[in-house]
């Protein structure tokens, strides 16, 4: 019988991530609930740029000051 090799690299890192936990799946648990908690404290968050990806790919064009017109009375 094949394997789909997709199938296999998922029960290879399911098998790397239980034997770096000891094979325990409450240390697992446990370490999942500690990243929960660092996530929502913002500790470890990626810093997400606002800019937009394709900011650079347009000119801006920038305003010019308005003049200052002398009124004749």
């Amino acid at each position: 019988m094949n394997t789909d090799p997709i199938v296999q690299e998922v029960r290879e890192a399911r098998a790397d991530i239980a034997a770096e936990f000891g094979y325990d799946l409450s240390k697992y648990l446990a370490w999942i609930r500690e990243q929960t908690r660092l996530r929502k404290e913002g500790v470890g968050k990626p810093k997400i740029s606002r800019k937009p990806a394709d900011a650079g790919k347009f000119r801006t064009v920038k305003k010019r000051p308005a003049r200052a017109v002398a009124l004749a009375h």
